[in-house]
């Protein structure tokens, strides 16, 4: 009974695109999705007002920029090796990474009242992320803003990430709630950053992440250990005091040294050895002897 019932829904739904007329795509248009280096079939199957030749074109699009994968009745030699025709419909094997794009195929049939029709797929290569790299400090000052940052570049659709603690999963927290809830960092799990706004001593600990999408989950990063250390405030009071007594005792010195005289003095006996040694040495006489040879 059900395959009489689909039969039959075939035939109206062929019925009202005769109605309606010209050239009509009639394969669904959803998302293409498949495992790198697996098989990707992408269908355009179409119905046409009269019985007549319609030209079909396959393009890829990324970004802006458009190129051919079918055109003139042949697949253009880039894809050639490893694309084939399944009737209208393009099957690619072994698919990359690189191949993840927009593919639109279009109809045309000029015979056709409607004589245009395209449908747009997009075709995305699954590919499971690789080991993240973790930015973690090694120390701060609490109190100060410090940013973890977790990334992997693999992934395909795109990772999301997740911090851990002492080995402790870190939850979301949007900014509004870490303030009610006493909690002093903010999660953003599509970046891969921990922020901790302020920082505090108790966030002292082991710290790595790691990378999931729907494919899979990475490797953990390596763990690595952040320290917060509380700021000494009697240890700066005190080196500030110190400080300050000792350009105070230097300034009285010097204070004292002017008002005894000593820096006049020693400047006035630089400046009496300085003429000493300008003077030029007195003339002498000179006795001449005559040696007379006998």
């Amino acid at each position: 009974m059900a395959p009489l019932v689909a039969f039959l829904l075939s035939l109206n739904l062929l019925e009202l695109i005769h109605r309606a007329g010209g050239v009509t795509i009639i394969s669904p248009d959803k998302d293409v999705e498949v495992k790198e280096f697996e098989t990707a079939t992408l269908p355009c199957d179409y119905v046409l007002e009269r019985e007549s030749h319609a030209r079909l074109e396959w393009k890829r699009i990324a970004g802006e920029h458009i190129s051919f994968v079918y055109f003139d009745g042949q697949i253009v030699e880039k894809y050639r090796e490893r694309a084939t025709m399944l009737g209208p419909s393009i099957v690619l094997e072994k698919v990359t990474r690189a191949d993840t794009a927009t593919y639109r195929c279009e109809v045309t049939a000029k015979q056709d009242n409607k004589i245009f029709a395209e449908i747009s797929f997009k075709l995305v290569v699954l590919v499971p992320p690789a080991t993240p790299t973790c930015k973690v400090p090694s120390s701060a000052m609490s109190g100060s803003t410090v940013e973890l940052v977790c990334k992997e570049s693999e992934g395909s659709p795109p990772s999301v990430y997740t911090w851990y603690k002492d080995n402790v999963v870190l939850t979301d927290v949007s900014a509004k709630d870490s303030t009610a809830n006493n909690v002093s960092y903010t999660l953003n799990r599509s970046a891969g950053t921990l922020r901790f706004n302020p920082v505090r001593k108790s966030n002292s600990g082991t710290y790595y992440c790691d990378a999931n999408n729907k494919v899979g989950r990475s490797e953990r990063c390596s763990v690595k250990f952040m320290q917060i250390n509380d700021l000494d405030v009697t240890a700066i009071v005190i080196a500030v005091v110190i400080i300050t007594l000792v350009l105070l005792l230097f300034g009285l010195g010097l204070c004292y040294a002017c008002r005894r005289g000593y820096l006049g003095k020693r400047r006035s006996a630089k400046s009496n050895a300085a003429t000493r040694t300008n003077t030029p040495p007195a003339a002498e006489d000179f006795k001449h002897t005559k040696s007379f040879v006998i």
